[in-house]
């Protein structure tokens, strides 16, 4: 008997796995990889939204949290995880430097929004400077899930398979799935949720993003957002990341060429060096009508549970949402209202 099955090993899916870790619980993991946004997003962190200049929900005590957790992370497997680079945020006009300014003063954002600079980046040209946001960076999610596979395959915790929910028998006390019996199951399947008969009805709309991977010669030594991204890849020099597209009708997983000439199009406005395309990539983004996480029990049966909907900022929100739904899970503490299911109840 386990205490858990956990469906998923996406940051959602990982991030629980820490809290049954550190609470010595026993569970078993399935996972097909047949949802990618994890690791098509990139692994950025960022608490200010950069398009109104205003703090993202919970901002600093969520980052704080979800750093703290990647750091034990680093220890664990012995890899560096956490990539702290500086945002540059071109400013197009004397508004946007007002508006700048105005918001840097704020408590709540002073410590991350910084001074405008006029440094001079090789092909991108700011005439009225960058905004710099400090405290921000990279978490490299991919190595970080293939480094917890690896592990889970050497203890025999991981099953790469799919999972057929017409196989799962719902019993008094514990859920019983082929061969394998659990106290309980957490479904953190992303964008997949929308296949699973018991929560397929949560609000779960799901973004399509895409983004491409370039090679150039120039050196960006740090995120740079205008009316798109330009991240540098931690895990090979001289790449970076370009992106991203929001599709709210297309639920593939296939790149397109649309995105493609859309993606290129925003990139050579801003920059404006040689540079070649060397991978695209796409994936769905779990998003939620509110921005919010998904997180608590199923209302009929007591041991089936769901953590899901990070959108595009589970770096942040996934380990907090986590913590919050093993407390709940494990010792009946309520979760912030914000990120329960129990929300949606009248709908």
């Amino acid at each position: 008997m386990y205490d858990y099955i956990v469906v998923g090993l996406g940051v959602a899916g990982w991030s629980f796995l820490q809290k049954l870790d550190e609470n010595r619980q026993n569970y078993v993991v399935f996972d097909n990889r047949s949802q990618q946004s994890t690791r098509i997003a990139g692994g950025m962190f960022n608490p200010v939204i950069l398009k109104r200049f205003t703090p993202a929900w919970k901002a600093h005590e969520l980052l704080n949290y979800a750093l703290l957790q990647f750091q034990k992370a680093e220890l664990q497997y012995g890899n560096k995880y956490i990539h702290y680079i500086d945002i540059y945020r071109k400013l197009t006009g004397v508004e946007e430097q007002n508006n700048w300014m105005a918001a840097s003063d704020k408590p709540v954002l002073s410590e991350y929004m910084k001074d405008i600079v006029y440094e001079t980046i090789d092909g991108i040209e700011a005439p009225y400077g960058f905004g710099v946001l400090q405290g921000t960076g990279i978490v490299n999610v991919s190595q970080l899930l293939d480094d917890v596979a690896v592990d889970l395959k050497q203890h025999d915790k991981l099953v790469e398979a799919a999972f057929d929910y017409e196989q799962l028998q719902i019993q008094d006390g514990y859920v019983s799935y082929q061969n394998i019996k659990a106290r309980k199951i957490v479904f953190a399947e992303g964008y997949g949720l929308k296949r699973n008969p018991f929560f397929k009805d949560l609000p779960l709309t799901g973004t399509k993003g895409e983004m491409l991977m370039i090679e150039t010669e120039v050196d960006i030594p740090y995120i740079v957002k205008s009316n798109v991204f330009i991240a540098p890849n931690v895990a090979q020099k001289g790449q970076y990341y370009v992106g991203a597209t929001y599709n709210w009708e297309d639920k593939t997983n296939t790149p397109t060429a649309a995105a493609r000439k859309h993606l290129e199009s925003k990139l050579q406005q801003l920059f404006n060096k040689p540079y070649k395309v060397v991978l695209q990539k796409a994936g769905i983004r779990p998003t939620v009508i509110d921005r919010r996480p998904l997180a608590g029990k199923h209302p009929k049966y007591e041991n089936l549970a769901v953590l899901n909907g990070m959108g595009t900022r589970g770096v942040i929100l996934a380990p907090t949402a986590a913590k919050q739904l093993f407390q709940y899970l494990e010792f009946d503490i309520p979760m912030m209202k914000e990120i329960d299911i129990r929300r949606f109840d009248k709908k």
